[in-house]
């Protein structure tokens, strides 16, 4: 359960098993927790990144778009990107501290 806390970033189906076996194995359901750390995430996102981050980050994964679509819809380089996303991330860690 710690692990699954302390991530900032899951994709909704690793999420989803993650929930799937955790029931499994013990009837416990972590929904609660779950919906709990989308809220907070939600928050974060609004209010702790930049403009240009927040774009990135929503566009990414979100919308399920990959690194080069987004660069060329922001008309800037792939890597530009990918640190943007990789300081979002970091700035959002700061959340785990919450959970």
């Amino acid at each position: 359960m710690s692990l699954l806390r302390n991530q900032v970033h899951m994709t909704e189906d690793f999420e989803n098993l993650l929930a799937y076996n955790l029931y499994n194995q013990t009837g416990y359901s972590n929904t609660e927790d779950r919906n709990n750390i989308k809220k907070m995430l939600k928050v974060g996102i609004d209010n702790m990144l930049t403009e240009k981050q927040r774009k990135c980050v929503v566009m990414h994964y979100f919308e399920k778009k990959p690194m080069k679509q987004i660069a060329k819809e922001l008309g800037v380089c792939p890597s530009t990107v990918t640190r943007t996303i990789q300081l979002a991330k970091k700035r959002l860690s700061i959340l785990s501290v919450f959970l």
